[in-house]
């Protein structure tokens, strides 16, 4: 039985037929306009007076279907007015997204958090009223315009939509308020009594004092800051908790895995991924931190700085001799400057890509570090902008499978790891693989981490700040995490926007991490063979859950008990210096032909959640911030067993970026 309102957004149901012989991949025909992002500025609202009127004249024709279901005239009418609808859909959510770049590209200035808010409003708002008139296309004989564009079940899903209620909408609209409150706490902290003065960061930075001053003042400025994003988390909490009740579920934990990203694995299965992760992945990624030194960190740091158009002519020779379909994307990307990853001193920290489906096409934004983060974020991203940028999907009928896109992402840095020597030579181009696979093992770890840490939050909603500082504390040393004498709880955990923004995500990075490691050591193999694998992945535009594309495409899978240790036995030889023989499935794997995808229309509803969200990539330190006068020098790394207390020393905790469709 279908659960109400927001609780549909899984109804996600895959039907197989007999494999008829393995077929090539293929992406769909899309249509990309040639807009350069200048011509797509400036940002304005979005007029719904035309989408509204398409709605009610659609509800009136369908409401009289049964003198008018023969009249081919009323049959086209109702596919114009259909189209209509999806195109002023698509132009919402392309606005919606622009808005979030010039949002975060303006440090979250006043103008554009209120058409962000207004935009986010409009998206909750109008995608419950587009459902009630397509729920009347659905009960009407026009029934088979829906199965036909958008996938057959859905018209049996938009039968039972019962809509947002008024409380829903309005508890939906707090939480994006709640959000962005979050980030000016983080961006700009909150003012704090200390050595006998009231003070903010910005009056810090400009005030003349003596250095205990200074240190006794920062200190309380961060205490500060983390109690007041800890307090809102809470408020976050709750409000959440509330949503899931009201979708029928008994926490929000459950209903994130459930019903928010479409997963297919749950958390019991999540829960035995945590402890395979400790058991055989920390002990790799010790090795790698205990054989990089500090002064190879800091040499490579040095020789990778570059401005964005820098690292765009690092990437493209490997792209254009990727495959022709990813040569022509990445040379889209560049003539219509589909980017902004350049330095800016008013960016606010964060990396992502955003669909931009009005122009059939997607968008990079990127804060930089000044380091080899640089090219491996760009390379990431431009994972994501490849698969995005060929999905076909119209907005109103967006899937979100996350685990599947950030396996796009992660095997491409993974993989692009073969040009580091001839970008750095052959001592720090080793280097610079090192830290990828680091950052890899690391997405697995901290994947694993946040995911408890998160999952014990949402089902224990009466925790106070003190009990979650605590609680992550003690799970961070579980995960290598190390920790001074005293030190008796870490409430750095705010610095994560994931928690605040997009709850129950990282373990994403974790199976998606675990599936990109499989992908590389075909690749090791077989370069051939694994990018066919990767463009089957990208090709399937994540219209299949995680499991399933995984099945799909022939890779392992990671929650068979005996996976993770193949995996962590095969990184191992080729730390060694040892051959690598993959050993995949894909003699057996579904061709890509057999699957047909019903999805029932509700899971747009997703996208309005991802967009208000806006997940983040980097959260960074105190310290990283006061370096905006000078973006390109250097952090100090800091010695640790795995981590000390703080940033880690190669800046990973600064995780990749979600990212949004």
């Amino acid at each position: 039985m279908l659960k109400k309102t927001l609780s549909l957004l899984l109804a996600l149901a895959l039907l197989s037929g007999p494999a008829a012989g393995a077929v090539k991949w293929e992406f769909p025909a899309s249509a990309h306009t040639a807009v350069h992002y200048d011509d797509m500025l400036p940002v304005t609202g979005f007029d719904e007076t035309d989408l509204l009127a398409a709605l009610k004249e659609l509800e009136g024709v369908c409401s009289r279907h049964s003198r008018d279901r023969d009249a081919k005239e009323t049959r086209r009418r109702v596919q114009a007015l259909y189209d209509r609808i999806l195109e002023e859909m698509d132009l919402l959510a392309t606005k919606a997204n622009l808005s979030s770049i010039q949002y975060d590209a303006a440090g979250g200035a006043p103008e554009a958090a209120a058409l962000y808010r207004e935009l986010s409003a409009q998206q909750t708002r109008l995608y419950d009223r587009c459902y009630r008139a397509l729920s009347a296309m659905a009960a009407s004989p026009y029934r088979d315009i829906l199965d036909e564009d958008a996938g057959e079940g859905t018209v049996r899903s938009l039968l039972g939509y019962q809509g947002l209620t008024e409380e829903e909408a309005a508890l939906y609209e707090e939480e994006d308020q709640l959000i962005q409150d979050y980030d000016q706490i983080i961006e700009k902290g909150v003012p704090v009594q200390a050595a006998g003065s009231v003070w903010t960061a910005e009056a810090l930075e400009g005030a003349e004092v003596d250095a205990e001053t200074y240190a006794a003042v920062s200190e309380a400025l961060a205490d500060g800051r983390y109690r007041a994003a800890g307090e809102l988390y809470l408020q976050l909490v709750r409000l959440r908790t509330e949503l899931a009740q009201l979708a029928g579920y008994d926490d929000y934990a459950g209903y994130a895995y459930e019903s928010f990203y479409t997963r297919d694995y749950s958390l019991e299965d999540a829960a035995e991924l945590h402890e395979l992760a400790k058991r055989y992945i920390l002990p790799l990624q010790l090795r790698l931190l205990e054989e990089t030194s500090e002064q190879e960190l800091r040499a490579l740091s040095v020789r990778s700085r570059m401005d964005g158009e820098a690292v765009l002519d690092a990437i493209q020779p490997f792209a254009e001799n990727f495959d022709r379909e990813m040569k022509e994307t990445f040379s889209c990307l560049r003539d219509l400057h589909l980017y902004d990853i350049e330095y800016g001193a008013d960016k606010l920290p964060t990396g992502y890509t955003v669909a931009l489906p009005a122009y059939g096409s997607a968008f990079i934004f990127n804060s930089p570090y000044g380091d080899y983060q640089d090219l491996s974020d760009t390379v990431h991203e431009f994972g994501h902008f490849f698969e995005t940028f060929h999905c076909t999907q119209h907005d109103l009928w967006s899937t979100f499978n996350i685990d599947v896109g950030e396996i796009d992402s992660q095997a491409l840095e993974l993989m692009f790891t073969e040009q580091a020597g001839e970008l750095f030579g052959e001592q720090y181009g080793e280097v610079y693989r090192d830290v990828i696979l680091y950052n890899i093992l690391d997405s697995v770890l901290d994947g694993c981490l946040y995911d408890e840490f998160q999952t014990a939050a949402y089902q224990t909603p009466e925790m106070t700040v003190e009990e979650l500082n605590v609680l992550f504390k003690e799970l961070s040393e579980d995960y290598g995490y190390s920790y001074g004498p005293g030190v008796e709880e870490d409430p750095t955990w705010v610095e994560n926007a994931h928690n605040f923004q997009s709850p129950l995500y990282f373990i994403s990075y974790a199976t998606s991490a675990l599936s990109a490691l499989d992908l590389w050591f075909l690749y090791l193999e077989n370069p051939r063979e694994a990018r066919e694998v990767y463009l089957e992945l990208s090709a399937l535009s994540l219209s299949l859950p995680y499991m399933a594309a995984a099945e799909e495409v022939g890779l392992r899978d990671i929650f068979d008990g005996e996976t993770v240790p193949a995996l962590a036995e095969a990184l191992e030889d080729h730390l060694d210096g040892k051959a690598v023989s993959w050993v995949g499935k894909r003699d057996v794997r579904v061709p890509g032909s057999s699957w047909l995808l019903c999805v029932f229309g509700l899971a747009a509803l997703a996208l309005v959640l991802r967009l208000r969200a806006r997940p983040s990539r980097k959260e960074r330190a105190e310290a990283r911030r006061r370096e905006a006068l000078d973006p390109w020098s250097l952090r100090q790394n800091q010695n640790a067993s795995r981590r000390e207390t703080g940033p880690d020393p190669w800046s990973v905790q600064d995780r990749k970026p979600p990212w949004e469709l």
